[in-house]
């Protein structure tokens, strides 16, 4: 016989018990904010626990590496963060020059150097460089090239192939770059920067279906172009993500500054606790942590003077409990529209076909790694149920 209160009768009366942890497997639900509260302290006080891995290079059942690093996320102090992030994490003026020059080099061999057929009319820097998200020596870059001789994305994806060949014949004779590979949408290029690393560049042709300028775009254009693609095939839809670009990098950008130092931490436990290839696995991409961040810092009221390690706290209990992800914006369009299918989601800002969420095939383990992070010492001193402020 079920009790009242087990835990499947709480889970069957949500309305009754809307208090969720975030942590608990099966979810634990309690009437009132205080029961969670009391709940929270007792089981998840932080503990003084033995650090996540040893941080020899350790592989897992499902591939993904854990790489040695000296300056991992996981051995930091609460105290110690900001002098972390501004040491390891922040780039410095320094580095954003270097690296602006050795871009735009490129940006201008492609406009110079390409013959007729590819010459750009605009290049758009995206990115986490281009949207001011960048983490110090773990940058990277998407170059979208407006091709002049293309007036359409049907245009362009019947003639991708021979476009993406002709790039990679001009790029092979510049010095300082390495082509690495293409795919159906890009050539992915190494490129050797002034401040001792090495940049992962994308290159995307594509169609100008902006056509201006994104601060004189009218609702009216967006609508009409979020009505074509609505009309066209998935595999051309795909086509249009890059071209709307421009909207992307004015969303995340116009950010405050203190929530892009929380985004650059959270894709540097990203990149520093998974290795960024897994071969058989697609991680969360870093446009998806950056749109997670700045929904969860929205939707806990988006103060500017919050604390940096409660803010990273609860980016990483939403990353635990992904399934209850929803995070949508009326800024181009009205997503009402557009998430009725998902349970979940996390959708393009610039893109309403576009759940971010969907690319990710190991949510499983992301879970899990971000659940155990949640234990780690960083975090003593912190109630769960407190907010970030």
């Amino acid at each position: 016989m079920v009790r009242r209160y087990s835990f499947r009768y709480r889970s069957q009366h949500p309305e009754m018990y809307p208090e969720v942890c975030g942590i608990c497997k099966p979810q634990r639900r309690f009437s009132a904010p205080s029961h969670k509260a009391q709940h929270d302290e007792m089981k998840y006080r932080p503990i003084q626990q033995q650090r996540f891995y040893d941080h020899s290079m350790h592989l897992t059942h499902s591939g993904v590496f854990y790489p040695s690093s000296s300056s991992s996320v996981t051995t930091i102090t609460a105290s110690d963060l900001n002098t972390f992030v501004m040491k390891e994490i922040e780039p410095d003026t320094e580095y954003n020059k270097s690296c602006k020059e050795v871009v735009d080099q490129l940006c201008q061999f492609m406009q110079h150097d390409f013959p007729n057929e590819l010459r750009p009319s605009e290049i758009i820097k995206g990115g986490s460089l281009g949207k001011g998200t960048a983490v110090k020596w773990k940058s990277d870059v998407d170059l979208v090239v407006f091709l002049v001789r293309f007036d359409s994305i049907l245009e362009l994806h019947q003639a991708i192939k021979d476009i993406l060949d002709g790039m990679i014949s001009s790029l092979n004779s510049k010095k300082d770059l390495t082509v690495e590979r293409t795919n159906a949408h890009a050539v992915k290029v190494s490129l050797s920067c002034h401040a001792g690393h090495t940049h992962k560049v994308d290159i995307l042709p594509r169609v100008n279906v902006l056509g201006t300028s994104v601060n004189l775009l009218r609702t009216e254009t967006k609508r009409k172009i979020y009505t074509t693609m609505g009309a066209q095939s998935p595999s051309l839809r795909e086509y249009y993500s890059a071209a709307l670009a421009p909207l992307q990098i004015s969303f995340v950008s116009d950010v405050p500054t203190k929530v892009k130092t929380l985004i650059r931490l959270v894709k540097y436990w990203r990149k520093t606790c998974f290795e960024e290839s897994t071969r058989r696995k697609r991680l969360p991409s870093s446009y998806l942590l950056e749109l997670i961040t700045i929904g969860e810092w929205e939707d806990a009221g988006g103060s500017v003077n919050f604390d940096l390690m409660k803010g990273f706290l609860h980016v990483l209990l939403a990353i635990a409990d992904y399934k209850r992800l929803k995070h949508a914006w009326n800024t181009n369009y009205d997503p009402k529209q557009y998430t009725r299918s998902y349970s979940c989601y996390v959708m393009d800002p610039a893109n309403p076909f576009n759940n971010v969420m969907e690319p990710c095939d190991c949510w499983d383990l992301v879970e899990s790694k971000a659940r155990q992070f949640l234990h780690m010492s960083e975090f003593n001193g912190l109630s769960i149920s407190s907010g970030w402020i």
